[in-house]
């Protein structure tokens, strides 16, 4: 039954209409050049790079096309361990407070919330976004954020926030960011990513307005984690790099 109850209310507020929610879109001091230095390149193994996540000494790769979760040395980019995800295409990674973490996969356009045990996740209960694909997902400490596109005629790119309790929700259309790919949070402000654009937008989550963006060092950007001092960022097909904001 709490399985059930839990979906409910994950459910319940996708029968939301468009003209019940805000859009996303560019603040009007909207700064276009946030100063950022590159510190560093590591080298990936060949893969189909998705969501980043950071557990404080390593970095956790989200691979689509069907291959497992990374877990790599920032040092070296050596793989340290595999593991095996719940669908065929994950996309974005973020841990709970309670050590499980959330997983979302393109093909399956659900929402996981796993357990690592033995090299797999092992699934708690998962949530069905159809028709959305969700991409990129965030744990901030209060709420969940989740980016979804909906195809059909033009796609649809809303970023979704479930609260702390799971009853809360707010689903915000996002206007001029581009094929939105991934989320990070840095204590303060959201961070995503545009896989067409190849470039990375600061979010205000009190006024939810595009604050900024910088340029990402790599095309088909992706993935996003930050570690409490730097960015990871990396790209479908590319390596990882490790960047500093300098404003």
């Amino acid at each position: 039954m709490k399985k059930i109850f839990i979906l409910f209310f994950f459910l319940l507020p996708f029968t939301l209409s468009h003209a019940e929610v805000p859009d996303l879109e560019r603040a009007e001091t909207y700064q276009s050049d946030i100063p950022v230095k590159i510190i560093k390149k590591v080298p990936l193994p060949k893969g189909y790079h998705e969501g980043l996540f950071w557990d404080g000494e390593n970095i956790w790769v989200n691979n689509g096309e069907n291959k497992n979760t990374w877990i790599i040395d920032p040092d070296t980019g050596e793989l340290l361990s595999q593991i095996t995800p719940p669908g065929t295409f994950s996309e974005g990674i973020t841990m709970a407070d309670d050590g499980s973490f959330w997983i979302t996969d393109w093909d399956e356009k659900k929402l996981y919330k796993v357990k690592v045990e033995g090299g797999k996740m092992a699934v708690e209960y998962d949530i069905l976004l159809e028709p959305a694909r969700p991409t990129g997902v965030v744990w901030t400490g209060e709420n969940l954020y989740v980016l979804t596109w909906v195809r059909g005629m033009g796609t649809k790119y809303y970023l979704m926030q479930l609260g702390e309790d799971e009853h809360m929700f707010r689903k915000m259309r996002i206007k001029r960011i581009h094929e939105p790919s991934q989320l990070a949070w840095d204590g303060k402000h959201l961070w995503i990513t545009s896989w067409f654009s190849q470039l990375v937008y600061k979010i205000d989550v009190d006024t939810f307005r595009a604050l900024g963006s910088f340029k990402s060092p790599v095309s088909d950007t992706t993935g996003i984690a930050w570690d409490g001092k730097y960015f990871w960022i990396t790209g479908t097909r590319s390596d990882l790099y490790q960047v500093e904001l300098t404003d």
